[in-house]
């Protein structure tokens, strides 16, 4: 496994190599907000031998740099995500996106169709056909409004606010809170702090980008939808919805799984169901 920084436009972003060429596409897997690469960790054995793997920190996140004058938008991540493949050599892959990872992956497949061959989003936020349902959780939503407040107070603060937010979105307590302490390790630096910040407001300014990737038949290949059973973050009346625009979104190309027993952080919670279900969406 190799990792190096990649400059974009001024800024880096982090990201690492895993597993061979050689048997088709590679998988690019695309975390979330306020979490990083090392979300995969466990999935990483389980995907299928033969194919190369690159996973990526999000500008703001991990080993990334901070996220400074840059936006942080759906929009925008995606915008990076395109032009790291681009340095990366990789003409086509498919795409697994968790969280907001999802919609930056559903909006590059959306711009790029032919970039993007296979598309998988896991407990995806943001994502919607509607605008009244591309919003963040009532519980981040809160911390939105006090950003100007977080940027006044010690790194250590927002920190905090982010962990109480985020740890119902696991199963398991414990394990999230373990989790939770290495994903938020970057924001306790004063510039990690300020990339927490632009992060929480440009999840607001990214509801239109969001339904724009699912007009319909606006995705052109084959897709699967990965949910948790108890996923806090999409209920199921939202989580309906969204089947109904992505089926629409891919021409009914879309298969849909709900795993038993997880809740928001699928990749940490079910990754040999992971492993088995990218392997199935290869074969499409």
């Amino acid at each position: 496994m190799r990792g190096e920084f990649v400059d974009l436009d001024g800024v880096r972003l982090y990201c690492y190599a895993f597993g061979h060429r050689g048997a088709g596409d590679p998988i690019v897997l695309v975390h979330g907000s306020f979490t990083s690469s090392h979300l995969w960790q466990d999935v990483l054995p389980r995907l299928p031998k033969g194919h190369r793997v690159l996973v990526l920190d999000l500008l703001g996140h991990g080993r990334s740099d901070p996220a400074g004058t840059q936006s942080l938008t759906v929009a925008a991540h995606a915008q990076r995500l395109a032009s790291l493949l681009d340095i990366m050599g990789v003409q086509q892959a498919m795409l697994v996106g968790h969280g907001m990872g999802a919609a930056v992956a559903a909006r590059v497949a959306h711009q790029q169709p032919s970039r993007v061959g296979h598309l998988m989003l896991v407990n995806p936020t943001m994502l919607a056909g509607f605008p009244a349902d591309a919003v963040i959780s009532h519980r981040l939503s809160r911390l939105t409004w006090l950003v100007p407040l977080w940027r006044r107070l010690s790194p250590a603060w927002l920190a905090s606010a982010l962990h109480s937010a985020l740890l119902p979105c696991f199963a398991h307590r414990d394990t999230g809170a373990r989790s939770l302490d290495v994903y938020l390790m970057p924001f306790r630096q004063r510039d990690g702090r300020d990339s927490a910040c632009r992060q929480l407001q440009d999840l607001r300014a990214s509801r239109a980008d969001t339904v724009e990737s699912l007009a319909p038949s606006s995705l052109h290949c084959p897709t699967a939808l990965v949910l948790g059973a108890n996923d806090p973050f999409l209920p199921a009346g939202r989580a309906m919805r969204l089947h109904s625009a992505l089926r629409s979104a891919t021409s009914q190309q879309l298969t849909l799984h709900t795993l038993p027993g997880a809740a928001h952080v699928a990749p940490e919670e079910a990754p040999d169901s992971l492993g088995m279900l990218v392997s199935e969406l290869l074969t499409r």
